[in-house]
């Protein structure tokens, strides 16, 4: 075979190793992201300590909670007020119980199974733009259990039930918007994504067999193909990342929804921008590493030949 379409193949079977490896290593973030709580977990966790929450979040609860109170039970309109101020009083105590971090992460799953669950209904045509919604039900069975505790003994805590079962509460945060991130185009990504063990292993095969495949000549080059792609990849991923939480800025959300979507973003493109710095470091390396073996190759062998010991 002519060495030119030997090392024109090998570097077809190069570029398309580095693409699957960095698509591999994106798709195995995203899946895990979607498919199992712990980096879900990681990323919302450390909102239970934030300040921002801390002030945004008892208003809300309590808003929620009495409306879910004066439907389930028949509290005298004379009781309306004191009730109000239990309510109040329960839920701002609440980010200070030790339970709270727990209802956190129950809500923080809750939030991941309803997005998950809604992805894969939304898998048909026509199917409805899936946001991230927030469901606090946990935190309002937490709100709910601190105010009976608080009011155990007392007139007021005698009228209320022992337990209240509203419908789910969910604080829907209005991202992705269909033109940052339609559904239809994140489900068939992540139908890509959860086949990233494959990827890889496809990876590992081009590479092998593209180098194996180019000629000694031609390997430097190869390198530098390879390196490029890796670079053009994470600028390409990067920018892309960056993109979703830039554009399409909601108005119809609260504050607590907003905190908490820029929280996701955020800590979405730290996630991500892991990979795409790996993928920009190993393109400068092996850009680096081509271009010094070209080098190499291109002087003549004389020049490459050890000077005699006597000389």
């Amino acid at each position: 075979m002519d060495a030119m379409i030997r090392n024109t193949l090998a570097a077809v079977l190069v570029v398309l190793a580095v693409l699957g490896g960095g698509a591999a290593m994106l798709g195995a973030h995203a899946a895990a992201l979607v498919d199992t709580p712990g980096p879900l977990q990681r990323i919302l966790g450390p909102l239970a300590t934030d300040p921002e929450l801390a002030q945004l979040l008892p208003e809300r609860l309590g808003e929620e909670l009495s409306q879910q109170i004066t439907a389930q039970s028949a509290v005298p309109q004379l009781a309306a007020g004191p009730l109000r101020r239990a309510v109040t009083t329960s839920v701002g105590a609440l980010l200070d119980e030790p339970g709270f971090g727990t209802a956190w992460e129950d809500t923080i799953e809750a939030s991941r199974a309803d997005f998950t669950s809604r992805l894969d209904v939304a898998a048909g045509p026509g199917a409805e733009q899936v946001t991230v919604r927030l469901d606090i039900a946990p935190l309002l069975g937490s709100g709910y259990d601190a105010l009976l505790a608080s009011l155990q003994g007392s007139a007021l805590g005698n009228l209320l039930p022992a337990e209240i079962q509203g419908p789910p509460v969910l604080l829907d945060t209005g991202w992705p918007q269909a033109d940052q991130l339609a559904t239809r185009t994140l489900n068939s990504w992540l139908t890509v994504a959860r086949g990233w063990g494959w990827l890889a292993a496809g990876a590992v095969l081009a590479a092998v067999a593209g180098m194996l495949l180019g000629t000694r000549a031609g390997r430097p080059w190869l390198m530098l193909a390879g390196g490029g792609t890796a670079l053009v990849l994470g600028a390409a991923a990067r920018a892309w990342f960056t993109s979703l939480g830039a554009s399409g800025a909601q108005t119809s959300v609260t504050e607590l929804e907003s905190l908490v979507t820029h929280r996701l973003l955020e800590s979405l493109a730290g996630e991500f921008g892991s990979v795409t710095t790996t993928l920009l470091g190993c393109g400068i390396a092996a850009l680096l590493l081509g271009a010094g073996w070209a080098w190499w190759h291109t002087r003549a062998p004389a020049d490459r030949q050890e000077p005699d010991a006597g000389a």
